[in-house]
């Protein structure tokens, strides 16, 4: 039996088709390795699953190609997908001239590996394996000591990157996200956003939804198979059904009729979404049934948002997050991009007042990184790294003892998380 292992640096929006994956690969006769980063001398197939978001990921995702190339089997075939592939391909093809697709293209398997079973045949999965063992996590830190170069920095560099690994630990503690015990529903795919900043949208193309009636079907299957912890999941969840004449609060109007016990998390909600299902946001919270929610508001500046390709009234934003955190159980998280270009200290500290106003349970700090073919590449004002690094700093040390803030970026621009 022929067996295939996927090694995953993408974000977990890419969890539940990664899933469905590996039910393609048994149901075509592999055996699934289930280590999902150390490479396995044993596999006859790896599939790279990428993320290139930003520079910092899209560099981890080469190492870990490299990584891969070298530790790998002689005999071992490669595929790279996941977001890598639609990004960056001329880089991508510079070091690599084996098969890729991207997030929407899973179909190219059938012809890839000359499937008996096609893709499409598979149903996508609402659960997820646990496969990131703690070898693994001992492994990446043990490696990371012994990298260190008795530096200040690289002392700087390896604390930040143990003090994460711990981060993205508590992080799914706050939002409840424990997977053998939640039950997912992608409910959409595609982002219709045009955020300046952002090569996601390239990858994951337009908005397209899962009808309301289907998403509900998979919820009361998962209410009648026990779960009681639900997850919507999408690229851009707060932009659901808009394609289909409907909208996320039309769906939370429907789950407001079950009448169970359950919990819901919702997750990327964008802010110029917010006001379309917050009524009935507000009833779920109120009945204690939305536990978690992360509300990406990437700056809390009126003049960077316009530049963003996000401009929404913030005030408007605030008061609604506002009245969603009267409710005690219901924690809240959210994004921000550190360093955009031409942003002031003045500006970067709007964004630091909002989340301070807010009080947000967890934010991830990411810093701005110019990516191929997007507007803000070109835009003037371009700060250093270590002006941007600098404010990283400023940001964790306002606001560090207030929330759990996890800096995606560190001071070597490495990637530290898939926030």
């Amino acid at each position: 039996m022929k067996r295939v292992q996927i090694i995953v640096t993408s974000c977990n929006r890419r969890s539940l088709e990664l899933e469905q994956m590996k039910d393609f690969f048994r149901g075509n006769g592999y055996s699934v390795i289930g280590e999902d980063f150390e490479v396995s001398r044993h596999a006859d197939l790896i599939l790279h699953s990428t993320c290139a978001f930003t520079t910092a990921a899209e560099d981890f995702a080469f190492e870990t190609l490299d990584r891969i190339q070298q530790q790998k089997k002689p005999s071992a075939r490669v595929i790279v997908c996941g977001c890598l592939p639609e990004i960056n391909p001329d880089r991508l093809s510079s070091v690599f001239d084996g098969e890729t697709f991207g997030p929407r293209s899973y179909g190219r398997l059938n012809d890839i590996v000359n499937a008996e079973k096609k893709f499409e045949e598979f149903p996508r999965p609402n659960t997820l394996e646990i496969t990131r063992s703690l070898k693994t996590t001992v492994g990446k830190a043990k490696a990371l000591v012994r990298s260190y170069d008795g530096s200040l920095q690289g002392l700087d560099y390896m604390r930040t990157r143990l003090r994460n690994y711990g981060a993205r630990n508590a992080i799914s503690k706050l939002t409840g996200y424990e997977r053998d015990r939640q039950f997912y529903i992608q409910i959409q795919e595609g982002c219709p956003c045009k955020c300046s900043y952002c090569v996601i949208r390239f990858a994951v193309k337009g908005l397209k939804s899962k009808p309301i009636d289907n998403v509900m079907s998979e919820f009361h299957r998962g209410l009648a198979l026990g779960y009681r912890k639900f997850y919507f999941m999408g690229d851009c969840s707060g932009a659901y059904a808009l394609d289909i004449g409907e909208n996320l609060g039309n769906l939370l109007k429907r789950v407001l009729e079950i009448d169970e016990a359950f919990s819901l998390h919702l997750t990327d909600i964008s802010p110029v979404h917010l006001h379309l299902c917050f009524e009935e946001m507000g009833m779920l919270c109120a009945g204690h049934k939305i536990t978690s929610l992360y509300v990406p508001i990437q700056s809390g500046n009126p003049r960077i948002l316009k530049l963003m390709g996000r401009g929404c009234n913030m005030d408007r934003v605030k008061d609604m997050l506002l009245s969603l955190k009267n409710v005690d159980s219901l924690k809240i998280g959210t994004s921000i991009v550190v360093g955009f270009p031409s942003e002031t200290r003045e500006e970067l500290n709007d964004t630091i007042e909002f989340c301070e106003g807010v009080g947000f349970d967890w934010i991830y700090c990411h810093s701005f990184s110019a990516r191929p073919e997007t507007v803000a590449a070109k835009l003037p004002g371009q700060l250093t790294p270590e002006e941007i690094v600098e404010r990283s700093r400023s940001v964790r040390s306002r606001l560090n003892d207030k929330t759990l803030i996890t800096i995606a970026e560190d001071t070597k621009g490495n990637r530290t998380c898939q926030g």
